[in-house]
């Protein structure tokens, strides 16, 4: 079976290329995205939404 999803390619900071899998639908991985992205801003509420369901037992 062939691979359909491509390596994201962003450069690093050894100079290199990232090895990594872009996301489904997008040319990147999550790591190189953006803290701008809808993936990492939904990424994050989540996470706070959790911390503070935590928090509240």
């Amino acid at each position: 079976m062939a691979r359909s999803q491509s390596k994201c390619g962003a450069p690093t900071q050894k100079g290199t290329s990232c090895q990594r899998l872009a996301m489904v639908g997008a040319s990147r991985c999550d790591r190189h995205r953006g803290d701008w992205s809808t993936y990492t801003i939904q990424k994050r509420k989540a996470a706070e939404r959790e911390a503070k369901a935590k928090r509240r037992k």
